[in-house]
This record gives C-alpha cells, sequence and structure tokens, in this order.
C-alpha cells in the first residue's frame, strides 16, 4: 500500500428508509434473517462476517439507493425470496451471470448476481 492509498478495515452498504420499520420487515423477509443490532434508534444493520448491510432511517434520501449482493446460488436465492412472498423480477441472465431486481418499499434497487 502506498502512503498516498486510504487505508479501510471494512465497508458498509447503506440504504435510506422513509419508514425505518416498514424497511427492516421488507430486508428481514429478504434475507431470511432478523437484523443483528440497532446501534442507533435511525438505524438497523444486518452482518455476515465483515460485511454489513445498514438501512438509515433518512426520508430525503430514500428511493434513489443501489444494492448488489453477490449470491452462490441463484436458484437457492429465488426460491427463498418467493417462499417469503416477495416480488422480484428473474432473468436467466447471460453467459457471465444470473441476476434477480427486487425493489424495497421505498423503491431502492437490489441486484442479486450469481457469477458464472
Amino acid at each position: 500500500m502506498s502512503d498516498s492509498q486510504l487505508s479501510v478495515s471494512a465497508v458498509l452498504a447503506a440504504l435510506p428508509s422513509s419508514d425505518l420499520g416498514r424497511s427492516e420487515a421488507f430486508y428481514t423477509a429478504l434475507l431470511g434473517k432478523p437484523v443483528d443490532d440497532r446501534p442507533m434508534p435511525v438505524l438497523a444493520q444486518w452482518r455476515w462476517g465483515d460485511f454489513v448491510l445498514q438501512v438509515v432511517e433518512d426520508a430525503g434520501r430514500a428511493g434513489g439507493g443501489l444494492l448488489t449482493l453477490l449470491v452462490p446460488d441463484m436458484a437457492a436465492a429465488v426460491a427463498g425470496i418467493r417462499d417469503r412472498r416477495l416480488p422480484a423480477s428473474f432473468d436467466a441472465g447471460t453467459v457471465v451471470a444470473q441476476v434477480a431486481v427486487l425493489t424495497d418499499p421505498d423503491g431502492n434497487q437490489i441486484t442479486l448476481v450469481e457469477a458464472r
């Protein structure tokens, strides 16, 4: 690492929400697991090791977020999403990837990708 390179120990993805309770219910259903912690009243977090998804109550920014989740098995991910009755668009994809797209209640876009 050069002296001018920023030293980063973790990256947290954050999506804005106009209603944290509604968003928490959506992401709990999407991810198939409850929120891991709420370090502040306006913030919910889901963790996978060093990876963190934050949903933050910020009505002024809600609806413009983008989140991409890489999944190891798209068929299993799609089956779980369908079992949880979430609306999603699934595309068989191209030679390089399979893609599934969902929109949360605020309009933030979530894309699932399985690289081939």
